[in-house]
């Protein structure tokens, strides 16, 4: 494991240099779709907010650019010549919940009913998460994932089931990082890779509709699950 994780800054840079040209292909490859942006918030606000807006080139590029953002960040806090080596510290943590709240706030700008909701305790008490010895035994596990991908959620305008969403949620990150669990449970994943989540709460961002169309967009979840598969 830790030989895996010293080669992931190498990695990631590699990763990051090629997904830069993925806007503009994108673009061309969908310049007759919509451009939808889906926040969905299962389980933490009390109608389990759902919007789908549509967003212009213009700002799903900047979505864009506040997740590659984020990503340079956890990048620079798994280098082996960060403060805390691979291991990301928790101060290092408070640099990514900076630019996670940049990516939440540049939504709510787009969003006239965006709920009241203080998104910088959420993240705050998702990371505090990370470092509780317990966190994730035999109750959910924290997760924070971003990075630019496609998501499938089968079903979705079912009703959640006692304050979290029950069916999974799939994603197929292009290129991705993925943080869920405590001390004693903790695992974490970067780079091209699925994730499916099932038993989410929290706030869920995805650029494009949430079925199987495959435009690649900025795509976040920061909340708790029960069970995951990466």
């Amino acid at each position: 494991m830790l030989k895996r994780k010293r080669i992931i800054p190498i990695a990631v840079t590699l990763l990051i240099l090629t997904i830069l040209f993925l806007p503009v292909i994108n673009a061309e490859d969908t310049i007759n779709q919509e451009k939808i942006l889906t926040i969905w918030m299962p389980g933490i606000t009390q109608d389990n907010y759902f919007t789908q807006i549509e967003v212009s080139e213009e700002q799903k590029q900047v979505f864009i650019d506040k997740i590659f953002g984020t990503l340079n960040v956890i990048n620079t806090t798994i280098s082996p010549d960060s403060s805390g080596g691979s291991k990301i510290t928790y101060e290092e943590w408070q640099q990514i919940k900076g630019n996670v709240c940049a990516f939440i706030d540049s939504i709510k700008l787009n969003i006239d009913d965006f709920p009241s909701l203080d998104t910088d305790k959420l993240t705050t008490d998702i990371i505090q998460g990370f470092f509780r010895p317990l966190a994730g035994i035999f109750r959910p596990k924290p997760v924070l994932s971003a990075g630019i991908g496609n998501s499938w959620i089968p079903f979705y305008d079912y009703e959640t089931f006692l304050g979290f969403m029950f069916r999974p949620m799939i994603t197929k990150y292009q290129f991705g990082f993925t943080h869920i669990g405590g001390l004693a449970q903790c695992r974490f994943t970067i780079g091209k890779y699925f994730i499916i989540n099932t038993c989410f709460s929290g706030i869920f961002i995805n650029l494009g509709d949430i079925c199987i169309e495959k435009i690649m967009g900025p795509t976040m979840y920061i909340g708790t699950i029960f069970l995951s598969r990466i």
